[in-house]
């Protein structure tokens, strides 16, 4: 298993999925098992993918970035009690990098540095001595390093999605371009559907109905949410979300957060930043750094739903 999403049941399996009457006509579906959950790729009738390609990418990202896998090249940087710069791959400080990134940007909201105190709610396996200090994680040409020893990594809320633009972009190298993958409800679409028209997909309302439909095309959409992975304590919600500045499950307004991007790295690692934090911190965030995204809302009784930036776009007419 690569992801903590994936320990009890998958936030985007549950948030996302492809509209009705995507499997139509002209249309073969294959698929298979990856990181706990699935994958499953929609093209043209008569196309034929590399499968082995696809599976072999799902097994070098698991390889190198499982919580749960002891030989992962994540589980023995998180084991190496060193301060000193450790080798790494192009792929593991690709990610990494981003990852930071994307914490400077969130201002904290997310941390790759979260793992231990994610495992304290019951919610994953990383089990460190510190945590809440991403700016003690470093990166050169060859190597990454811990500032403090007790440090660890956790990239579970980017890596999936990186897995998935790993699939997309070999998918284009064998000259498919026309797509919709799905790993384990985070969705990239390639081109148009065979009918064509743009690639369809929804987003989870209240109580677990189809809610608002997007098209995508040459773009990712990822969903981070309360809902799927929660548990009950003396009549309070323990949601699997981590807010990295609290060291607290998140116990805002949100319901869930789903970021629309060309890169589905990018859509997973935000979408997890932006449901760590208030509602009207997120939209302002996302509003400042350009992001098109929907926010799920509880509203007294109801679901409010905020659009941010270019969102519009994407809703079904």
């Amino acid at each position: 298993m690569l992801t903590r999403r994936s320990f009890l049941a998958l936030t985007g399996a549950a948030s996302l999925a492809p509209t009705a009457g995507w499997a139509a006509a002209g249309v073969d579906v294959i698929g298979g098992a990856a990181f706990g959950t699935y994958w499953r790729l929609t093209v043209s009738s008569g196309i034929e993918p590399a499968r082995a390609a696809l599976e072999a990418i799902v097994d070098d990202v698991d390889l190198e970035f499982s919580p749960y896998r002891p030989d992962s090249a994540l589980s023995v940087f998180n084991g190496t009690m060193t301060t000193d710069w450790l080798p790494a791959s192009d792929q593991f400080r690709g990610v990494l990098s981003k990852g930071l990134d994307i914490a400077r940007q969130s201002r904290g909201a997310f941390d790759p540095t979260v793992g231990p105190v994610v495992a304290r709610y019951g919610f994953g396996p990383i089990h460190a001595q510190a945590w809440g200090q991403y700016e003690g994680l470093g990166i050169n040409a060859v190597a990454v390093r811990k500032s403090d020893a007790g440090l660890s990594a956790d990239l579970c809320g980017i890596a999936k999605g990186h897995a998935l633009d790993r699939m997309a972009t070999a998918l284009e190298a064998q000259g498919v371009g026309d797509f919709l993958l799905d790993l384990g409800g985070e969705l990239c679409a390639r081109g148009r559907h065979p009918d064509g028209r743009d690639w369809q997909v929804a987003i989870e309302g209240a109580s677990g109905t189809l809610g608002m439909g997007l098209k995508l095309r040459n773009s990712a959409i990822a969903t981070s949410g309360v809902s799927a992975q929660a548990y009950g304590v003396d009549g309070h919600e323990v949601s699997h979300i981590i807010d990295p500045r609290t060291g607290s499950p998140v116990t805002g307004r949100t319901v869930s957060v789903s970021v629309v991007a060309k890169s589905a790295a990018t859509a997973d690692g935000w979408a997890t930043a932006l449901m760590a934090m208030e509602h009207d911190q997120a939209e302002a965030l996302a509003t400042e750094l350009g992001l098109d995204a929907v926010l799920l809302v509880r509203d007294g009784g109801a679901i409010r739903t905020i659009m941010v930036g270019a969102i519009g776009d994407h809703v079904l007419g």
